[in-house]
């Protein structure tokens, strides 16, 4: 198959090799020409403008930094945009999602927009997962195409946002929130001299232990039904308070476990103490202080 790829940094260059490998014709092109050189060495073909690059191929994957990027570079390009596919991979907001497809309709494309949830590394491997939304058109189109990227790759519906939702909640407010909070644990169990070989040992428990807590939760909310006979809201509150304590005694700043103190605290001040810990669900929302 013949596709372009508009941006080659880390995340390009990864779509592009991982592509090449497959047996595609690669066209590429970036702002800083000099960055397609070893994507041209290894057998992608360079375009000098965004026009000729789309002209290239009928379908295009852009790897761009954020949607304003993304906009300004089809811009240039109006007149070589009807009739092709745009998949754009950029990350952005729900509505810049939706309000970018309404652009590339506009201007004669098909849209679907895709939120890369893996590191260039996992470019090809048979679990990584890009989220998609948009045409249904254009996912069928290419849908062979985005499963030799990620084979875990989904449609999860047509309004283009979708993607960009599922990329904030998961990628965002739970792995970056969860990685920055497994750091602030090192942090403070190294400073207070617990080895990285005894926290590695104990690792694969704790994973474990989340995975089974996150498919609770979700049955919670499904069933909107908050009980429990395990741990209460208020017992966890009295022990992230006493922990909180701990990590800043040993010189931690501990701010998400603050925030999770607070969290908790708003939570139990709402009436939910004797709930279990998946009630904070009902106290997220702006509009519920």
């Amino acid at each position: 198959m013949r596709l372009t790829v508009l941006g080659t940094g880390l995340m390009g260059s990864a779509v592009v090799r991982q592509l090449l490998a497959g047996g595609h014709e690669i066209t590429v092109w970036n702002r800083t020409a000099d960055r397609t050189a070893p994507l041209v060495e290894v057998g992608a073909k360079a375009e000098a403008s965004v026009s000729e690059a789309l002209r290239a191929t009928d379908t295009a994957l852009l790897c761009l930094l954020d949607y304003d990027i993304c906009r300004r570079v089809l811009a240039e390009a109006q007149d070589a945009i009807a009739g092709r596919n745009i998949v754009n991979l950029a990350t952005g907001k729900p509505k810049e999602a939706e309000e970018f497809a309404a652009a590339v309709a506009g201007w004669g494309g098909g849209y679907l927009d895709g939120a890369i949830e893996a590191y260039p590394e996992g470019i090809g491997e048979s679990d990584a997962l890009i989220n998609l939304a948009g045409s249904t058109a254009v996912w069928e189109a290419t849908r062979p195409v985005l499963l030799e990227l990620g084979g875990g790759s989904v449609f999860v519906g047509t309004s283009p946002g979708l993607a960009n939702v599922l990329d904030a909640a998961l990628a965002g407010a739970f792995h970056n929130i969860a990685l920055g909070g497994f750091l602030e644990a090192v942090s403070y169990a190294t400073r207070a001299g617990v080895t990285t070989d005894a926290l590695r040992d104990s690792l694969d428990y704790w994973v474990a232990l989340l995975h089974h807590v996150l498919k609770e939760g979700l049955d919670a909310v499904d069933k909107n039904d908050f009980a429990t006979d395990q741990v209460t809201l208020d017992v966890y509150l009295a022990a992230v308070r006493s922990w909180r304590e701990s990590m800043i005694s040993a010189g931690v700043r501990a701010p998400l476990m603050t925030a999770n103190l607070h969290t908790l605290e708003l939570t139990q001040a709402a009436g939910h103490g004797s709930s279990s810990i998946f009630a904070q669900v009902l106290t997220a929302g702006a509009d519920r202080r």
